[in-house]
């Protein structure tokens, strides 16, 4: 599993840095006041450390897998598979869920900050709710992975009776839980973007509206429905 979050990060941070490059000016503000009014202007490649952190975190758990398995003699190829395997099925341990957490949290910190930088926001109280919207985007995100295993009567982290005697079906809604919290947070991270882009509010009402029924109403209704 660790594998896969570094090579993912590898790529974001690739990302982020081809964006600075291409696309922030020389000069941009690097830091807010308590107000979140501009205080200090200074080099785009400030950002840059932004984008290392979410790499550093990532590769120092990689790093820790790598000697924990060289001092359990585990194989490889199969640990590998097994990570990839249960990271499709929706179920990882809380210690990998820790690891997405931090890594994923980040990484959308970087991305929120440069941001910031490429639209050369000077008060930050005007894009508010765009900063509201990502903050709870990155919370189903996070809750997603942290809910995809454990209880069996527990869906999204809300006891659901008719999933106590249904193992199977709890399996296929909470995979699916996962998929769509993970997705839906995404969108709404893009959608809190282009608020920003347009200066309209209207895509942020949007995102607030799919993070609900992507992230907890139709795994609700899957669940229900897959047990006629």
């Amino acid at each position: 599993m660790r594998k896969l979050i570094f090579t993912v990060t590898v790529v974001n941070t690739v990302l982020n840095f081809m964006v600075i490059s291409l696309f922030m000016a020389d000069e941009v503000i690097t830091f807010y006041n308590i107000s979140g009014e501009a205080l200090f202007w200074g080099s785009k490649w400030f950002f840059g450390i932004y984008a290392i952190i979410p790499l550093i975190i990532s590769g120092a758990f990689f790093v820790s897998e790598i000697i924990s398995n060289k001092n359990n003699k585990l194989d490889d190829d199969e640990e590998e598979k097994s990570a990839i395997d249960d990271f499709l099925s929706g179920i990882s341990t809380k210690s990998d869920n820790a690891d997405m957490l931090l890594t994923w949290f980040s990484a959308i910190i970087s991305w929120v900050m440069s941001g910031f930088a490429l639209n050369n926001i000077e008060n930050i109280g005007v894009i508010m709710p765009s900063i509201i919207v990502v903050i709870l985007s990155s919370f189903v995100i996070f809750t997603s992975s942290l809910y995809s295993g454990g209880d069996n009567a527990k869906l999204c982290g809300i006891s659901v009776k008719w999933l106590e005697n249904n193992k199977e079906v709890a399996k296929r809604s909470k995979r699916l839980a996962m998929m769509l919290g993970v997705t839906s947070g995404m969108i709404g991270v893009c959608l809190a973007a282009w608020s920003i882009v347009v200066n309209n509010n209207m895509p942020n009402c949007i995102a607030v509206v799919e993070l609900v029924v992507m992230s907890l109403v139709v795994p609700m209704l899957y669940s229900r429905l897959s047990l006629k």
